[in-house]
């Protein structure tokens, strides 16, 4: 979930400019999105970005000191906001949802939906067609369901136990990998305190709420000791306040 150019400069214009000494040049721009991600823009792309921006009523130029100076819209402010996908579930009554599916070939791109609102949702993958959650999801499946005429191929089971539970969930979900990323993220946000560094904390910010979506927020009791996750959470929380 990389920033595209047009966030790139919005943030560059909305926290940036007073430390570029308010050169929003192309070839300034283009020289400091270059030093923070080692990205290489042509002139001719960054002026091109910066006439879409204002036609698209995400940004505005203001005078400042007889020069225009270009000021983001409340639109263009909401493009580069910072959020987070929901995703408390609440707390675990012991049981598991499981849904299963057998969608016909020529159903391939509704197979293909309906796998990725399941991952969306936080469910694992037990196997192909069968993917297991320990909350109370089916709501959302069976809207998905109706909505784009799924029902006849899902079933929907709530079972109380699964067997090797702690090792089955450690496998569905590869709880070790999401501590890693927690892990690497925290590493990273301790290395990046540098010039222009509401663009670096936008990129960590952005990074975060990769690993947030990915994470399937599991019961406390099947994650590893000393969960990453809430470290890096207060983390996420103190970049969004520093600046």
């Amino acid at each position: 979930m990389s920033l595209t150019l047009s966030q790139k400069i919005l943030i560059f214009l909305r926290y940036c400019l007073k430390e570029a000494k308010y050169d929003f040049s192309a070839k300034n721009i283009a020289q400091i999105l270059h030093r923070v991600y080692g990205d290489d823009y042509s002139l001719g792309s960054i002026h091109k970005e910066m006439s879409l921006l204002k036609t698209k009523g995400l940004i505005e130029y203001q005078k400042r000191y007889r020069k225009p100076l270009p000021i983001l819209t409340r639109k263009g402010q909401l493009t580069i906001a910072s959020h987070l996908p929901f995703k408390k579930y609440g707390h675990w009554d012991g049981k598991w949802r499981l849904v299963c599916f057998e969608i016909p070939e020529r159903e391939k791109e509704l197979r293909h939906l309906l796998r990725q609102r399941l991952l969306k949702l936080g469910f694992g993958k037990l196997q192909d067609s069968v993917y297991i959650s320990p909350y109370s999801l089916f709501g959302p499946i069976k809207r998905f369901a109706s909505d784009y005429g799924a029902v006849p191929y899902i079933k929907m089971l709530e079972i109380a136990k699964i067997e090797d539970e702690k090792e089955t969930v450690e496998e569905v979900w590869e709880i070790k990998k999401i501590a890693e990323r927690y892990h690497d993220f925290i590493q990273n946000a301790a290395k990046m305190k540098k010039g222009f560094w509401p663009l670096w904390a936008k990129k960590l910010e952005r990074d975060f709420a990769q690993i947030y979506q990915d994470d399937p927020h599991l019961p406390e009791q099947f994650l590893h000791q000393n969960w990453p996750g809430e470290r890096a959470y207060k983390v996420f929380k103190e970049i969004v306040r520093s600046y």
